[in-house]
């Protein structure tokens, strides 16, 4: 059980620190993925690369700190149709209700 928690405090960590690294563009990028949930009803980080794509100077990691915010539910999984991806599956996410 040890290597579990500390395989998530490293995962949570290491994506902590590359956003803090590239908050402007990660920033950015959330702000285009919930606006495609709103007007799709869901969102992929295919959709949002596509919107909003990452500068060369952003670490490729950042893409994976879009959607760590309490606000999104992933729904399922989808392969990637962006061929540096090369056919992994991502998930596909929603915005969780406010109440």
């Amino acid at each position: 059980m040890q290597d579990l928690f500390s395989g998530i405090w490293l995962r949570d960590t290491g994506v902590a620190q590359v956003y803090e690294n590239n908050a402007d563009w990660v920033d950015q990028a959330r702000a285009f993925a919930k606006q495609l949930a709103k007007v799709n009803g869901s969102v992929s980080i295919d959709e949002v690369l596509i919107a909003c794509p990452r500068p060369a100077e952003v670490h490729p990691n950042a893409t994976g700190a879009v959607f760590r915010e309490n606000c999104w539910m992933k729904i399922g999984y989808k392969q990637s149709t962006i061929s540096s991806a090369h056919a992994r599956a991502i998930g596909v996410f929603r915005l969780k209700e406010t109440s």
